[in-house]
């Protein structure tokens, strides 16, 4: 019995110990890597609106069979508006490109100085950027948004709008 309880306490010894000095290793690991906090990546296209919608998965979610006449309307409705979109999007590049920038180039200086004050002038002057882009866009939506209501049944708008919600897009009112 002595022997069994000697083997048992030698035992529960080099296992404690052998877990104590990994996790010395560990922290001494975790001590001498770092962690860098994340470069800022402002999601424009997110902030404005801009959605390019996967015709089938869209469909799916909106429980439209593309094999029915609808679904084919459906279909075509959502590629016109994916193409007038990515136009949108084209021509205001430029725009985007450097309203990401003005907010990645701010959030990376605040992030390092810890000086937010001028974070109310920046939102300002990227709202009066992108102001004439949400116009467009807003136009683009409310008659993309008479197409559909048109075209599908109230259960199906519903579903629609309830998956543009998880997209986070919003259809404006008229």
């Amino acid at each position: 019995m002595k022997k069994i309880f000697i083997l048992f306490i030698v035992l529960f010894t080099t296992i404690s110990q052998a877990q104590m000095r990994n996790s010395m290793q560990r922290q001494r690991q975790m001590n001498q890597t770092t962690q860098k906090p994340p470069d800022p990546d402002f999601k424009i296209e997110k902030y404005v609106g801009i959605v390019i919608y996967d015709i089938k998965k869209a469909a799916k979610k909106s429980k439209v069979k593309l094999s029915s006449d609808t679904g084919k309307t459906f279909s075509k409705t959502l590629s016109e508006y994916n193409k007038r979109i990515s136009d949108i999007k084209r021509i205001n590049s430029f725009l985007l490109k450097n309203t990401k920038n003005m907010i990645d180039n701010f959030q990376k200086t605040a992030m390092k100085t810890g000086d937010f004050s001028n974070q109310q002038k920046v939102a300002k002057e990227m709202n009066e950027n992108l102001k004439p882009l949400s116009e467009t866009l807003k136009k683009e939506d409310l008659a993309f948004d008479k197409k559909l209501k048109s075209l599908l049944s109230a259960k199906q708008y519903k579903k629609w709008i309830k998956y543009n919600r998880k997209l986070y897009k919003i259809f404006p009112k008229e």
